[in-house]
């Protein structure tokens, strides 16, 4: 039996074709899950039900699935309703597991140009991640995540290297979350960014795929082919190192020729 519905209100499902939120092409739905669906589902860790679905659409051209379930909320109602004190049961790993695994490999991946290197985190939450670089010899890190009120005054500069773990999945606006990421890359920088891939059988595994989880705030999901033709308009390049950490680029910087 469902829980008592929470208070707020979802866009309706359109069952017919709309325009792909990346590459405009024909986007059709793909299926449908509770509201309290999180990814700590393939841990074994079910939420209660709501009652309320979420429809998700997938584009035939590049991929992209995503909702549009939320697309009339403000940022007031994705805070009170998803990223708000019981975000944790959805991500328990985002205060301090997620973070510590990065900054590790990341510092010794750039260790080499650590004194004078800007990095800013973008979305990094509590800013653990960022306190963490600083500490393995890269002091000129910052956090900016609009959703952390520690954290979301907007710097006013450009960085060299600006990472953003975990991010895009959560941008109900694929495209203006891309090109704000964009705005804060210094010519000659990098993005260094995390987001999972679809797996090659996205078709057979449907909605059971794992990282379909509106309780986490994971409205756009990528493929391969929407990564491209989300950064190409803005001038970047992508390349993969796995099947979720990724770059964008539009030159190849000194600082991360090795990666090359």
């Amino acid at each position: 039996m469902a829980d008592a519905a929470p208070p707020f209100r979802l866009r309706a499902f359109d069952r017919g074709p709309t325009p792909c939120k990346v590459c405009d092409g024909e986007a059709r739905p793909f299926g449908v899950c509770d509201f309290n669906r999180s990814c700590e589902e393939a841990r074994g860790k079910f939420l209660p039900k709501t009652g309320i679905e979420v429809g998700y659409r997938r584009c035939a051209r590049c991929g992209l699935i995503f909702t549009d379930a939320f697309d009339d909320w403000s940022f007031a109602d994705f805070e009170a309703h998803i990223y708000n004190d019981g975000y944790a049961e959805a991500d328990p790993d985002y205060a301090q597991v997620r973070p510590d695994a990065n900054a590790g490999p990341i510092a010794k991946t750039f260790e080499a140009a650590a004194p004078g290197l800007t990095v800013l985190d973008y979305g990094g939450g509590n800013g653990r991640f960022a306190e963490r670089l600083r500490a393995a010899g890269f002091p000129l890190t910052r956090t900016y995540d609009p959703f952390n009120p520690d954290h979301r005054e907007r710097p006013d500069v450009r960085f060299e290297l600006v990472t953003s773990f975990e991010t895009l999945e959560h941008m109900p606006d694929a495209k203006a979350g891309a090109a704000d990421i964009a705005s804060f890359v210094r010519d000659g920088g990098l993005v260094l960014f995390s987001t999972l891939i679809q797996p090659d059988n996205i078709a057979d595994l449907g909605m059971a795929w794992a990282y379909i989880g509106p309780r986490n705030g994971h409205v756009t999901l990528h493929s391969r082919s929407s990564l491209e033709a989300l950064w190409g308009p803005l001038g970047f390049k992508v390349a993969s190192f796995d099947d979720n950490l990724h770059v964008a680029y539009a030159t190849v910087p000194g600082f991360a020729q090795h990666l090359f």
